[in-house]
């Protein structure tokens, strides 16, 4: 750039006659040590004294000012020059650029350089600004590119799985073409032969993960379609593995129909399995209470001896005859009364131990402290007398006995007596002279209860509990003890009598969901399933409070309460026990026995009571099962008390003991279902046939039934 500089100053002081140093000045040239050296010192004029260059090139130089600026060979030294001065590399430019087009082109240069971090020789300034464009261009596009990948993310991934389905690493690595053709064809072919063999199956469960797995490991496809019979155009077979679909061309109706919903019969074929019966009406609380009470007219076993009396108030007699129980319960409640007071006890067949004493100590609602709601009184033995009779005249409703033995006649002042009844039971009044008709009151009480197996559950509150006919899972049920509260009650409720005396654990309520499967009705073919659940109350059991939380204990309504701080340490935290706790539990207590001896034996007569009970109203179709679901209470001797029992019961896994019960239980109900069908000697798991209607004629008229001894199934005895 020096050199430059001092060879155009020469020539404006030839031509223009200004001095060097004036031209020097104007544009601020400090030094010509680059030019000397190589041109030469200067004379007085100004003017350089020229050097001999070498053989090969010539160099013309040219002093006036209109001559244009000739290409020389030394171009490239004056250039590299100028970058050892500015400490910048300077890019080859054309011979015919100008010195200032130079400059400028060194500047963007050396922009561009520090932008990239990267020196590009170029020979055109033009090429070097695209090159730059074309790169922020790239930059822009790659990051918008990125951006879209980004957001279609989702909808790609969706696609990508439709193709390439999630499967294990090992399987992904032999993800090829051929495999997937292969894969296909082996798809096709299990769907036609599984046609063949009738092995197609169709379910509307949202949590069919056990039945679907243990269908899909025998051979069977599903059918995916809305409805079991919808037609071939909305029909599909997909792969589990790899979501190949086969889209039916033709009509497939499936052997196997799963499902939660209710079928009419008359679109099934006869081939076709259904877990789904009609008309089963003990499943609902009324039907339960109605189909017992007719069956027991029309048979010798008594369902007093493990269903609790039950009202349905949607008939005019059945509140009246509540009205009457109601009061005799209230009597026989004073009776008790008389004995506890006065230390006596009619609890002389069942004696627990001392451990059992100590945690039932706040169980037993004679032993709760009393709830004062009003200011304690005397009451009259009137009272006691009153009861008496009454006792006596039920006595002789259920015995038939003479009018000789009863202890007085007399007509029984209901509202006068009732009135009195609640002074001592809620308020906590004393009855005079109580401790003279204690014998009278034993005696009278140990006769009633040879013929009525329900004393001992009664208790002294003459507590009953209120359900809801139409409603499920526990909503509504509320516990009562007040005559007129319960009597106010519409023709849509059905009252039960509640057991005041039940076992307990760690002084906790519990009941037992126990499940059972039927596979035929005619002959009647119940199947016991041999593990069941415990469900716990989260409050410590107590008769001073009527609350649901302590006396209900369904698991869809004590999932949403907190357990009370004072429960017991050993109780479970998800409420929730497995049978086999259970048993453990009574190994500690030294009952370990009664499992097997009162237990077991008890469910098992109160459900084929109960079926056979409710078989005669059901609409009867071959091919058909379901399961079912049961729950007991137990009173203190550890007697079976049946509640209810659930049509299709819940099997969701929403606890420990359920992911250890559920999948078990489905993959034994296949066994009984299908593999039984084919093989009577096979494995059935946990179920146990139970009872099995012998001597069927087949055309609806019932012979002679065998029980477990003539089947020898069980070695429980007849029911």
């Amino acid at each position: 750039m020096a050199a430059t500089l001092a060879s155009l100053s020469r020539s404006a002081e030839r031509h223009l006659c200004f001095p060097v140093h004036t031209f020097s000045k104007f544009y601020n040239l400090t030094t010509y040590s680059s030019a000397e050296a190589e041109f030469g010192p200067q004379n007085q004029t100004g003017i350089t004294r020229k050097q001999p260059i070498e053989a090969n090139s010539e160099r013309e130089t040219s002093y006036e000012v209109n001559s244009e600026r000739e290409t020389t060979i030394e171009a490239n030294s004056e250039r590299e020059t100028s970058y050892e001065v500015n400490s910048e590399r300077e890019t080859t430019i054309e011979a015919n650029s100008e010195i200032e087009t130079s400059y400028e082109v060194n500047s963007e240069r050396e922009t561009t350089v520090e932008a990239n971090s990267e020196i590009e020789t170029s020979n055109e300034v033009n090429s070097e600004r695209e090159t730059t464009v074309e790169a922020k261009r790239k930059r822009e596009t790659t990051t918008k590119a990125h951006r879209k990948r980004k957001a279609a993310n989702k909808s790609k991934s969706t696609r990508k799985t439709a193709k390439k389905p999630n499967v294990s690493p090992e399987r992904d690595k032999l993800y090829c073409d051929e495999c997937v053709s292969r894969q296909k064809r082996c798809f096709e072919d299990q769907v036609k032969t599984s046609i063949v063999k009738k092995k197609v199956f169709w379910t509307d469960f949202k949590r069919s993960n056990d039945f679907e797995r243990g269908l899909l490991s025998r051979g069977w496809v599903k059918k995916i379609a809305p409805t079991f019979n919808a037609g071939p155009k909305k029909t599909v077979f997909r792969d589990p593995t790899y979501g190949h679909k086969i889209i039916s061309r033709y009509d497939i109706q499936p052997n196997l129909i799963l499902t939660r919903q209710r079928i009419e019969l008359h679109l099934l074929k006869e081939d076709q399995i259904t877990n789904h019966f009609c008309r089963v009406h003990a499943t609902s609380k009324s039907g339960l209470c109605k189909v017992l009470r007719q069956w027991c007219l029309s048979c010798d076993a008594n369902p007093h001896t493990f269903f609790p009396r039950c009202y349905m108030f949607s008939k005019i007699n059945e509140k009246q005859a509540f009205i009457d129980d109601f009061t005799m319960t209230a009597a026989c409640g004073i009776l008790k009364w008389v004995l506890r007071t006065n230390g006596k006890s009619l609890q002389d067949e069942v004696i627990p131990s001392r451990k059992e004493k100590e945690e039932k100590t706040a169980i037993c609602m004679s032993d709760a402290k009393i709830n004062n709601h009003g200011p304690a009184r005397i009451v009259p033995e009137d009272i006691i007398v009153t009861a008496l009779v009454a006792c006596q005249f039920h006595l002789y409703d259920l015995t038939h006995e003479d009018e000789d033995d009863i202890i007085c006649a007399g007509i029984v002042d209901r509202k006068h007596f009732i009135s009195d009844y609640y002074q001592v039971m809620h308020h906590g009044a004393h009855i005079q002279n109580s401790d003279k008709y204690v014998d009278y009151c034993h005696q009278l009480l140990c006769k009633l209860r040879r013929v009525n197996p329900q004393l001992d559950i009664d208790g002294e509150k003459n507590i009953w509990i209120s359900k809801p006919r139409n409603l499920s899972r526990g909503r509504g049920i509320r516990c009562r003890n007040d005559l007129k509260d319960i009597c106010s009650l519409g023709r849509e409720w059905v009252v039960e009598k509640y057991i005041e005396r039940p076992l307990l654990v760690y002084g906790t309520k519990f009941d037992l969901r126990q499940h059972f499967l039927i596979t035929d009705w005619y002959p009647l073919t119940i199947w016991f399933y041999k593990h069941s659940f415990l469900r716990f109350s989260s409050q410590p059991f107590t008769l001073e409070s009527l609350d649901t939380a302590t006396h209900v204990c369904n698991y869809a309504i004590q999932k949403k309460l907190k357990n009370a701080p004072n429960r017991h340490p050993n109780l479970p935290e998800e409420n929730m026990w497995h049978s086999d706790e259970f048993k453990e539990y009574l190994c500690t207590i030294g009952k370990e026995q009664v499992w097997d001896s009162i237990i077991i034996p008890g469910m098992k007569k109160a459900l084929i009571h109960t079926m056979k009970a409710t078989r005669e109203n059901v609409k009867y179709r071959k091919n058909s099962f379901d399961l079912f679901g049961s729950d007991f209470l137990f009173g203190e001797n550890f007697q079976p008390w049946l509640l209810e029992i659930q049509y299709k019961p819940g099997i969701t896994k929403d606890t420990s003991v359920m992911w250890k019960i559920v999948p078990p239980m489905v993959e034994d109900m296949l066994r009984v279902v299908i593999d039984y069908k084919d093989d009577p000697n096979c494995n059935v798991g946990g179920f146990e046939l139970i009872y099995k209607q012998a001597n069927y004629t087949g055309n609806g008229i019932l012979s002679k039934e065998k029980t477990f001894r003539d089947l020898k199934i069980t070695t429980i005895s007849d029911p």
